[in-house]
């Protein structure tokens, strides 16, 4: 610790470690008291438990990235840290249990803050389980037994249709902060069987709560008989466990970062991110140095957050991820990116109206006078139109008369297109906040069991993806978008360096979403394939790559990306031949096989690239695979051995060597 700073003990403020007493409200008085002081102030939590209640905890009025925060503006926040400067949260190995569907931390307009040394978890988790403990299907009679967990509250309807998930009791008012039934009225569900370690989505009828039940009833706490009607559904097998969450209102972040600047989190572990998960908006210099966002293994739970683990909407300065554990989220473990908005109409030569064209993009300031921005035709994405205009004037998301998804902006020179439609009426551009685009280090991490993806970025920053593990990974283990369609998470990559990694990509059963190990796929407007590079400088070294089936890399639309020095094992080989396999218009070689249409043997795929290179890769596996390319001429594609640079041949796999070799 600084020993010139002010060490404040929470229990000077009435903090009790280990007892029930709720420390929301102390806790804010102590802030509110060291708020505006010049010197370094660390808040020291003795070791033990401390409660946060969100019956008086502060409520703040405004929007989130990816919320619904249109129909919830009003955010409840139990550990709130609010306009503060070089604070220092001390946890000394503590446990902070939040309650409720709340936000449970908020850094909001700070500065040099810094949480170390606590855990934290949610009392009764929004995420909600359910294990399959045996099931029944034999003389036209049909049930299932399943387990909730003892500290799980619950209750069954009176004609037994329904089963209810509750939250712990207020101890103020006694009721409980919320209720939910069933299936939890969401679109998916998401299924754990540990023996495999997958975790992957599943239909809602395909889970315990479908629309055949008969009855439904309890045999002791926390043992609950569903009897169906016919069949059992198809995806209740024993032992899976069945997570339920009300993804289709996303209320709040469960922990969020606000418009504040050189915030790091060290040392701790997050059991559970209630809502969105740990929300970045519009921040700079943030880092998660050993932190684990793991669910607590010790109350029997597999789920450790609502969606996302780490969210970061709009960022400047350096992202940092490192050495931390991401374990069992709902959704992808880390996403960075920043916010497309769409041009809807120009007002004059420098001034335009502009939308956020996804619902759960609303309300939030996106623009600030003095930031730079850059527009992209949707249609191709290139870099056509990149020159930078700087912000002079903006009118936020409602205010001076506009709704949450609208706002003005103005600039400091003419704008470079006339009309913002195109004949058929669409919408032609977005711009995007250059300023708030982040340099990225994710480094030293592990990802396991997750049904999404493990890692999203896009920033046009410069981006280091180094030694990180990825196991049981249901998606892609790096996803790298753009997209200007449908979420608009924006962002283009123009200098990014993937090395020193470890994946681990295999088959899952039922599961038919495609999963390369390194997934690039821009989504601009329309269905057809943009015919110029959106992605640029994209290197790829010195992983080693367990491929039971899939791609090692598919890449769309990327100039410069060189896939280099990589350890590939194969583990599930076939009997096909090494080859290129051609695509509309071009093949390297005369004879070569080009009807081929399964994805276990394609190692590579290449749709609109230029520039991909190849080269000194080894090759473990029975037989060879083939290279998938699509709108691309020869010289897109060199193949270096060594000194020896091929361009025009075919490749073959030599095992003596154990690697490719060339023949022509």
């Amino acid at each position: 610790m600084n020993s010139k700073a002010r060490i404040i003990d929470v229990s000077e403020y009435g903090g009790e470690a280990n007892s029930s007493k709720d420390h929301t409200p102390l806790l804010y008085t102590l802030l509110e008291e060291v708020k505006g002081t010049k010197e370094e102030v660390i808040v020291s939590f003795p070791k033990g438990i401390y409660h946060f209640y969100p019956d008086y905890a502060q409520q703040r009025a405004f929007h989130t990235s990816n919320t619904d925060t249109v129909r919830h503006p009003i955010k409840r926040v139990c550990f709130l840290i609010e306009e503060q400067e070089n604070l220092t949260i001390e946890g000394n190995g503590s446990f902070f249990l939040f309650h409720g569907d709340v936000m449970g931390l908020g850094i909001f307009h700070s500065k040099n803050i810094k949480l170390k040394n606590f855990s934290w978890d949610y009392e009764v988790s929004t995420l909600s389980e359910l294990q399959v403990h045996r099931t029944f299907a034999e003389d036209g009679c049909y049930y299932a037994d399943y387990k909730v967990e003892p500290h799980v509250p619950y209750e069954i309807s009176e004609n037994q249709q329904s089963f209810y998930w509750l939250s712990e009791r207020s101890p103020y008012s006694n009721a409980h902060y919320w209720k939910d039934e069933n299936s939890k009225n969401d679109m998916v569900i998401v299924g754990f069987d540990e023996e495999s370690g997958v975790k992957r989505r599943y239909q809602v009828n395909e889970g315990p709560f479908t629309n055949n039940i008969v009855k439904i009833e309890e045999s002791g706490k926390g043992n609950i008989r569903i009897y169906y009607d016919k069949t059992l559904p198809s995806e209740v097998v024993e032992n899976r466990v069945f997570e339920f969450c009300k993804v289709i209102d996303r209320n709040t972040a469960g922990a969020c970062i606000l418009e504040s600047e050189k915030v790091s989190l060290s040392n701790m572990t997050i059991h559970y991110l209630h809502g969105f998960g740990f929300l970045v908006q519009m921040s700079g210099d943030v880092s998660f140095q050993l932190t684990k966002f793991i669910p607590n293994t010790a109350k029997g739970k597999h789920g450790s957050s609502f969606a996302d683990s780490i969210h970061i909407s709009g960022a400047k300065g350096v992202i940092t991820v490192d050495g931390c554990t991401f374990a069992h989220p709902h959704d992808d473990p880390i996403n960075i990116h920043g916010t497309f908005t769409r041009i809807q109409e120009k007002i004059d030569d420098r001034t335009l109206e502009v939308i956020y064209a996804h619902p759960q993009q609303s309300g939030f300031p996106q623009y600030h006078i003095g930031d730079k921005v850059a527009f992209f035709d949707r249609a191709t994405m290139g870099n056509e139109m990149e020159e930078e205009y700087e912000v002079t004037n903006v009118v936020h998301p409602g205010t001076g008369g506009n709704d949450l998804q609208t706002m003005q902006v103005s600039f400091n020179k003419k704008l470079p297109f006339d009309d913002v439609q195109n004949k058929n009426g669409i919408y032609q551009y977005v711009m995007e906040n250059v300023t708030y685009t982040p340099e990225v280090v994710i480094t030293n991490n592990t990802f396991a069991h997750v049904p999404t993806r493990g890692i999203l970025c896009t920033t046009r920053r410069k981006v280091l993806i180094e030694g990180n593990h990825f196991q049981n990974i249901t998606m892609s283990c790096i996803f790298i978008s753009n997209d200007s369609n449908d979420w608009y998470e924006s962002g283009p990559v123009r200098d990014m360096t993937i090395r020193n990694n470890t994946f681990h990509v295999k088959p899952i059963k039922g599961f038919n979403y495609r999963k390369p190990a390194i997934y690039i796929h821009p989504i601009p407007l329309g269905e057809k394939r943009s015919s110029v590079p959106i992605h640029k400088n994209i290197t790829i070294e010195n992983n080693t790559f367990f491929m039971h089936h899939e791609c090692v890399v598919s890449a769309e639309n990327v100039e410069n990306l060189i896939i280099k020095n990589n350890r590939i094992v194969k583990t599930l080989p076939s009997e096909l031949t090494m080859g290129i396999e051609s695509g509309n218009d071009f093949s390297l070689s005369s004879g070569i096989q080009t009807e081929y249409t399964g994805v276990h043997d394609v190692l590579y795929e290449f749709d609109t690239c230029k520039g991909v290179v190849i080269e000194g890769n080894t090759y473990e596996q029975q037989s060879p695979s083939y290279i998938r390319m699509n709108n691309m001429k020869g010289q897109d594609l060199l193949i270096t051995n060594g000194q020896e640079l091929i361009a025009d041949s075919c490749l073959s796999f030599d095992d003596s060597l154990n690697k490719f070799d060339v023949t022509n």
